[in-house]
């Protein structure tokens, strides 16, 4: 009897902080690529085991086989849209960024693409993976790089994280967080020199990148038996917030931008997290109504999500430029600034 009382209780604690996580992580909806999400009844499940103890619980390799069959699927339908509204036909296309930490396979998503969207077999590819939530930063950098080397690139980008595929079932804090945080999503961008583009949104004008060296262990992403495992501490919200005004002086003095003068994408890896740098910054609320508006809408699609706040704040933005901030393993800060026509 006291060891079911005493089970009774870890349950009931489980349960009360899942209750608390959940309703407060600014989250309303995510999206998954798994149908068994949103079902009420283990029979009806399609990829984990039909009982609630979701035993035996599936392997890594089994999650990779979903990312196989889906990644591309969504990889493509973003890339459709964002060649479609900036005007550029897939034969133009000189490079594809593709970037990723939730899935592996080879030929990968890269090579599946060029015959998909019809890019010629010539296009350089380059995959950025397992590097979290700021790769996406990485991906814009890239690009801008290969325009200022190739000024008639034309460079296509692609951010595809099923981070759902990843649901761990122990109760350790660490995976509950991730649990209700992470949602799948597909994002692409294209890049070219002014005049180019029939609808360009801005021109990167800077980017930034510092790893906090004395973090390394607050946040990591590990390949285990069952998925991908993330580590969170809780120090990260406070610790971005005290390394967030040194990094964006840095950033802006290298885009010769004043404070003031911009509108801010900031990535929500949580919604602690942009409530951390907003107070640090001192930023408003409507300075950072995208950046909760996809949370709220989507969750964190890790490399994903940076493209979504920026589509946002791009199109509302009454300011000239546009700093977007992005955060993730290492501690690792990344930073562009963008200039609005």
């Amino acid at each position: 009897m006291a060891e079911a009382t005493l089970a009774g209780r870890r349950r009931a604690v489980t349960l009360d902080f899942l209750e608390k996580i959940y309703a407060s992580s600014g989250i309303a909806k995510r999206h998954s690529v798994l149908a068994d999400y949103a079902m009420d009844s283990p029979k009806d499940f399609e990829f984990y085991p039909n009982n609630w103890a979701l035993e035996p619980f599936p392997t890594t390799a089994a999650r990779l086989r979903l990312f196989e069959k889906w990644s591309v699927d969504l990889a493509e339908e973003a890339c459709r849209k964002a060649l479609k509204e900036s005007g550029v036909k897939p034969a133009e296309v000189t490079h594809l960024v593709f970037t990723t930490c939730t899935g592996f396979f080879a030929p990968g998503p890269d090579i599946l693409l060029l015959g998909r969207l019809g890019l010629d077999s010539r296009v350089r590819r380059t995959v950025l993976g397992f590097m979290g939530c700021y790769a996406g930063f990485n991906g814009l950098r890239l690009a801008g790089q290969i325009l200022g080397a190739e000024p008639e690139a034309v460079v296509l980008q692609v951010c595809v994280e099923l981070c759902s595929l990843h649901f761990q079932k122990k109760p350790l804090p660490d995976f509950i967080v991730a649990n209700s945080l992470f949602g799948d999503g597909a994002s692409a961008a294209v890049y070219a020199r002014p005049g180019r583009l029939k609808n360009g949104l801005a021109d990167l004008l800077a980017t930034h990148s510092r790893v906090e060296t004395d973090s390394l262990d607050q946040m990591s992403w590990r390949i285990g038996p069952t998925g991908f495992e993330m580590r969170l501490g809780r120090e990260v919200p406070a610790r971005l917030k005290a390394a967030a005004p040194s990094f964006v002086m840095e950033l802006l003095e290298k885009a010769h931008l004043r404070r003031e003068a911009s509108a801010w994408a900031i990535h929500p890896g949580g919604r602690k997290i942009v409530e951390e740098v907003q107070a640090a910054l001192g930023l408003t609320d409507p300075q950072v109504r995208s950046s909760l508006e996809v949370l709220s809408a989507c969750g964190n699609m890790s490399s994903a999500t940076i493209l979504f706040v920026l589509d946002r704040e791009l199109r509302r933005a009454s300011k000239s430029a546009v700093t977007a901030l992005g955060f993730g393993p290492g501690l690792t800060m990344e930073g562009a600034v963008f200039s609005r026509p």
